[in-house]
């Protein structure tokens, strides 16, 4: 089994998260008397300083931030590493310059999804990094051929700032909740054959059923990507 690599806390709540998929699915696949459990390293950095980057738009200083956290994984012993955010991959040139640890990028298990089961357009559902800036929604049309729409006009706001004031402190409300369901619906109206959540956080407010539409949430399918990676040959 190789040694997966986190780059955790941002924010903390999401890596819980996927310290516990990824846990219960290296047991699940690996049977026996059930107390397998994943070779797992975990660095994490202040989430503070890399938000405060991102919000003035020093995504340079993001990256050194993230590349020097990925440097202490593979000092620990990590064959590979992912980044358990999505917003941050808006650096993630920069973080790769700061290191050769192999990573596996957040948005390609959702592309491959959507790929293999023929989704053509996606509905994206991100903080306003993810849903304005190009990084997911062009690596998903160049790579795998996939179109994004995202919400409108006042809804990405609203959805933005329902991450940074609730999810990201661990907290749902049944407000918020509703929320994301209006918006869904939305996108599903204007064509969204798979709603993408497209932030680590949002599988904590958004389930399966919340439209009529599949969802894939990006902690799942990223958390599965690496246990896939784990136990390969």
């Amino acid at each position: 089994m190789k040694t997966i690599g986190i780059i955790g806390g941002l924010a903390w709540p999401s890596t819980i998260t996927f310290y516990r998929i990824i846990n219960r699915e290296i047991a699940k696949r690996l049977g026996g008397n059930g107390l397998h459990c994943a070779k797992l390293i975990i660095a994490q950095t202040d989430f503070h300083e890399v938000e405060y980057n991102q919000t003035i738009g020093n995504w340079d200083r993001v990256g050194e931030l993230l590349g020097e956290e990925a440097e202490q994984l593979k000092a620990a012993g990590a064959d590979f590493f992912f980044i358990a955010c999505n917003t941050v991959h808006a650096a993630y040139e920069q973080i790769i310059r700061h290191t050769d640890l192999p990573c596996i990028h957040i948005v390609d298990p959702v592309g491959a999804y959507a790929q293999r089961n023929g989704y053509g357009t996606v509905g994206l559902l991100g903080s306003s990094y993810t849903m304005d800036g190009t990084f997911f929604k062009s690596r998903l049309q160049d790579k795998y051929g996939v179109q994004t729409i995202t919400p409108c006009g006042e809804n990405k706001e609203i959805i933005h700032s329902a991450l940074y004031r609730e999810l990201t402190r661990g907290i749902v409300s049944e407000d918020t909740h509703r929320i994301f369901v209006r918006c869904i619906r939305e996108l599903m109206d204007q064509g969204a054959e798979l709603i993408v959540l497209g932030c680590t956080e949002f599988g904590l407010v958004v389930k399966n059923g919340d439209g009529t539409v599949p969802v894939i949430d990006t902690t799942e399918a990223l958390s599965m990507a690496a246990v896939d990676l784990a136990l390969a040959e």
